[in-house]
């Protein structure tokens, strides 16, 4: 800022103390010439366009002005003055604010007859973050390789995408169908209250899990153990109570840590019926079963390259929070849920999961403690102090390219996914996402990289690996829902 911009200024005192991790208490003082001159000014404004009868437009006499409007006139002069100081405040002392500020005693804040007029203003700010060398950090590159029995896993699920899920009103719910059901989340004590309702879905799609995901499964983004097991065996038209306690790190206070009652009424029971091969190969638009598999391997080397990416990025991530010492503001944790998850929600998409396969993740994550969320937090001021020392930006055709990627993966148009991210609010987090991919691969190309063959890499974690066959049978049973869905939309 330049110097004769400073001077150009309304006169301003303003000291700063610390008041806790990354936050700030400002003591703003506006003297009394200042707040004369905005009553002043908020005076001459309503004296131009007041209309007030038997006076000409403009032409009222002040004192009727000011017996009419006095109170208004002095409330009207308090808001700018506020505002313009606290803007002024923090540009001044370069402070970079997060959240809103917390004005103290803001209602009995008053314009003085004489005087000055002192605030006290406590903000959260961008903490301080000091990068480590990221020469130093070490990262393992695992070879991307595509097997016989990738593609025929893949060839599976194309034939749950295109098959054709039928209601099925007299049967009993088994594992693996899929439930529109009527759910209403209350307060325990206030059970059945329509008053005191805190979530109501009408026809919510539930998937049915069975024991390859643990019986568990989720209703309106919340985890229930169990779920599969309490419905197994009922029909259409039965209702089921759950009592429990509300996800720690759910984003909805009335949620969060609560004694909830999740009421559930099942209205249709569906089960999907793979399509036949066939069917599959011209639904694609392929001549033979060859060709489709040539390209679906073609397509899984893609995303295996992506998933190589993903790994050496959560590497890269890992190391970073170990090495960078970061205190976050008090509160800014629960404030920040909704934009973790929705961090997570792009990272699913970016390796190509389904609709339905992120919403059970982001059930998951709901679970999660709080000090998961303060690491995604810390990640991020991390990622956003090394992107602007790397001088990293992302611009509109990457926005436009990622989406389009995404839309290519799940066989929908990208206009209509971009509508439906805009209305979400996920534009900005996509925009971050990009960033922080463009900048790990800034770090990755100064980082010390050891390339490893698959096999050996798996051979470490033995023991998760068949953990992580459970998580891909549950991940293969949640694509039929996904695939029904799509087809409903289309």
């Amino acid at each position: 800022m330049s110097e004769a911009t400073k001077e150009d200024r309304p006169e301003l005192n303003v000291s700063v103390e610390d008041s806790g991790p990354a936050r700030k208490m400002l003591k703003i003082v506006i003297p009394e010439s200042r707040i004369k001159t905005k009553i002043e000014e908020t005076f001459g404004t309503l004296q131009e366009d007041a209309q007030i009868p038997g006076f000409r437009r403009g032409r009222a006499p002040r004192r009727l002005l000011q017996k009419r409007f006095g109170d208004s006139i002095r409330d009207d002069a308090k808001g700018q003055l506020l505002s313009e100081a606290y803007s002024q405040a923090i540009e001044e002392k370069e402070l970079d604010v997060i959240g809103e500020p917390d004005v103290k005693n803001a209602d009995k804040i008053e314009l003085p007859e004489s005087g000055d007029l002192t605030l006290e203003v406590e903000v959260e700010i961008t903490p301080e973050v000091d990068l480590p060398e990221f020469k130093d950090i070490k990262v393992t590159k695992v070879a991307a390789e595509v097997t016989d029995e990738d593609v025929e896993e893949e060839i599976n699920r194309y034939r749950e995408r295109f098959g054709k899920a039928a209601a099925i009103a007299d049967a009993k719910i088994e594992a693996g169908d899929f439930l529109k059901a009527d759910a209403h989340i209350y307060p325990q004590d206030k059970k059945g209250d329509a008053d005191a309702v805190i979530v109501h879905l009408h026809d919510t799609y539930i998937m049915v899990n069975g024991e390859n995901a643990e019986f568990k499964g989720h209703v309106a983004g919340i985890v229930v153990e169990d779920l599969g097991k309490k419905l197994a065996g009922k029909k259409v038209g039965d209702e089921l109570s759950i009592e429990m306690d509300g996800p720690a790190s759910h984003e909805n206070d009335d949620i969060k840590d609560k004694p909830i009652a999740i009421e559930i009424k099942i209205n249709a029971i569906e089960r999907l019926e793979p399509a036949p091969i066939e069917e599959v190969i011209k639904n694609v638009g392929m001549e033979t079963e060859a060709d489709f598999r040539d390209k679906l391997k073609e397509m899984l080397v893609a995303q295996k390259d992506r998933e190589q990416k993903s790994d050496m990025y959560t590497q890269v991530n890992d190391q970073l929070i170990e090495k960078v010492a970061l205190e976050l503001p008090e509160g800014l944790t629960g404030r920040q849920i909704e934009r973790v998850l929705q961090r997570q929600r792009m990272e699913a998409l970016y390796r190509g999961t389904s609709e339905n396969e992120i919403a059970d993740q982001l059930a998951e994550s709901r679970n999660e403690s709080e000090e998961a969320a303060k690491k995604q937090l810390k990640l991020f001021f991390i990622i956003d102090k090394a992107s602007r020392e790397l001088d990293v930006d992302v611009n509109e055709n990457e926005i436009n390219g990622q989406i389009a990627m995404y839309a290519m993966q799940q066989g929908r148009r990208p206009e209509k996914l971009r509508q439906e991210m805009q209305k979400r609010g996920e534009i900005e987090q996509l925009y971050l996402q990009i960033r922080e991919q463009k900048t790990l691969d800034k770090i990755l190309e100064v980082a010390e990289i050891e390339e490893v063959a698959a096999k050996e890499k798996e051979a470490k974690p033995a023991a998760k690996k068949k953990a992580s066959k459970k998580k891909a049978s549950k991940k293969k049973a949640s694509k039929k829902k996904a695939a029904a869905k799509k087809k409903d939309d289309e």
